[in-house]
């Protein structure tokens, strides 16, 4: 599954047995690090448990907890897949889009309060955390590479539009999908502006979709050229 998520954007006839095999994945999860009821390590456990051996861990506008959920995958055989679920705000509705397999800097938020001592959250806390982590050379490099203004890294505090969610996985080397369409107001008038942006998979299978509406989704992958992922959304 890795590789035909990394490969492009298949036709639907290119990844059909393998969705349709009953192989065991799940690309959409939460835990406690958003709004999930279970921890990295209790998701993967039970995950483990029923049999499921491919898991995106794909919590709210965060990937705090991949690094603890790779961590018990590996120790129970489970492939976890790093990922985000971006929250967008625009005229279409309730848009989320999954970044599958995007890269970031193993940062821990509690050694940033840490040296917040207690106070509000900022850029010059981050940078010392990446500067104490090894992933730049000193403390004024987070900030000239990595989270000044315009820099990769940086974010604003206005709401992300969905192709600014789009191009901002691509950016940094995501794989972005399209998280339950059916939540969007018109989907069809919105793939056409997400697939130039870099838009790879819509959630075709979701709980709340009817058999009629993942039908529709499944002829708009082939229509564009997207990989129909799925997952429980289980939080």
């Amino acid at each position: 599954m890795v590789a035909l998520l990394r490969a492009g954007r298949p036709r639907l006839r290119d990844h059909q047995p393998l969705l349709t095999s009953g192989y065991p994945i799940d690309l959409h999860t939460h835990s406690i690090a958003s709004d999930g009821a279970l921890t990295p390590t209790e998701l993967i456990a039970r995950a483990a448990e029923r049999g499921v051996r491919i898991q995106a861990l794909a919590d709210h506008d965060t990937l705090l907890g991949v690094a603890e959920a790779v961590a018990e995958g590996e120790r129970r055989g489970v492939r976890v897949i790093p990922a985000t679920e971006l929250n967008t705000e625009s005229e279409w509705g309730d848009v989320h889009v999954l970044a599958y397999f995007v890269l970031g800097y193993a940062v821990s938020l509690d050694r940033v309060r840490e040296i917040a001592q207690g106070g509000s959250l900022g850029r010059p806390h981050l940078a010392q955390a990446l500067f104490e982590s090894g992933h730049v050379p000193t403390y004024d490099s987070a900030f000239d590479t990595l989270i000044s203004k315009d820099s990769p890294a940086y974010v604003s505090r206005v709401g992300l539009a969905p192709l600014e969610a789009v191009a901002l996985a691509r950016t940094h080397g995501g794989v972005p999908s399209l998280a339950h369409p059916g939540t969007v107001v018109d989907v069809e008038r919105l793939l056409p502006q997400l697939v130039p942006a870099g838009l790879v998979g819509m959630e075709c299978y979701y709980a709340s979709h009817t058999p009629a509406f993942t039908a529709q989704c499944l002829r708009l992958s082939v229509r564009y050229g997207l990989v129909p992922t799925g997952g429980s959304d289980f939080h």
